[in-house]
């Protein structure tokens, strides 16, 4: 995979493996989609997401968390009234870390380091407790609030589940970024059983989270 991407900014976190619609309303973020089509090959970019941001005139601009996660555009929705995408289907692929960036054309284009995924000192004995923790947490979520949490069958690889259970949680943007950086899997089970034993006890307290939809799962299994 290439080391130098075009970068969509986005408002949420893309996990590895995790396949999301993605609404694109900005100028640079259509512009990057119309250049890979128009380029022809695989449509792959880098998606960052935002820390804050704010638009003037046409442009808009953003700060954004200097580590993402590669994703394979799939398909890509068009308003009839407009030449340019309204919405995108992506596939997380493999995390990255940004070493330089160039905002010289119509888009910010990355020249990224590849983030390897180490297993750590204990995947399978944090992921057996990270897996009960997350399966309370779902009949939690379902008990409250419709359709819920389903999540059916989980996947056996440590850092598949990892990336599963980090997508499917109600977080706020900075816990799942820090999730994203985890140094390895092991560190991001350990970090995922704090935070669901902290919204375990936000729901016997106050049971309001929103409801949350079937997360949608790719079979692909991040590098």
């Amino acid at each position: 995979m290439d080391s130098r991407l075009p970068l969509l900014t986005v408002e949420t976190v893309i996990f590895p493996g995790l396949v999301l619609p993605i609404p694109v309303t900005d100028v640079q973020g259509r512009a990057v989609v119309r250049d890979l089509v128009e380029n022809g090959g695989e449509l792959v970019c880098g998606a960052l997401a935002v820390r804050d941001g704010y638009e003037l005139g046409e442009r808009v601009f953003r700060s954004l968390y200097g580590t993402g996660c590669a994703a394979t555009i799939s398909e890509i929705s068009l308003d009839p009234d407009d030449d340019g995408p309204v919405e995108i289907t992506l596939t997380g692929n493999r995390r990255f870390k940004v070493a330089e960036l160039d905002g010289g054309g119509d888009y910010l284009v990355a020249d990224v380091e590849w983030l390897d995924e180490d297993l750590g000192d204990d995947p399978l004995g944090s992921a057996t407790i990270a897996m009960a923790r997350f399966r309370r947490y779902a009949e939690a979520v379902t008990e409250i609030s419709r359709p819920g949490l389903h999540i059916g069958e989980l996947p056996d690889d440590p850092s598949t589940l990892s990336f599963l259970m980090s997508a499917a949680m109600t977080l706020l943007t900075p816990d799942r970024q820090k999730l994203l950086e985890a140094t390895d899997t092991t560190s991001r089970l350990v970090q995922l059983v704090g935070l669901l034993d902290s919204e375990l006890a936000a729901i016997a307290a106050l049971p309001s989270l929103p409801a949350t939809d079937l997360i949608n799962w790719s079979t692909m299994s991040p590098n």
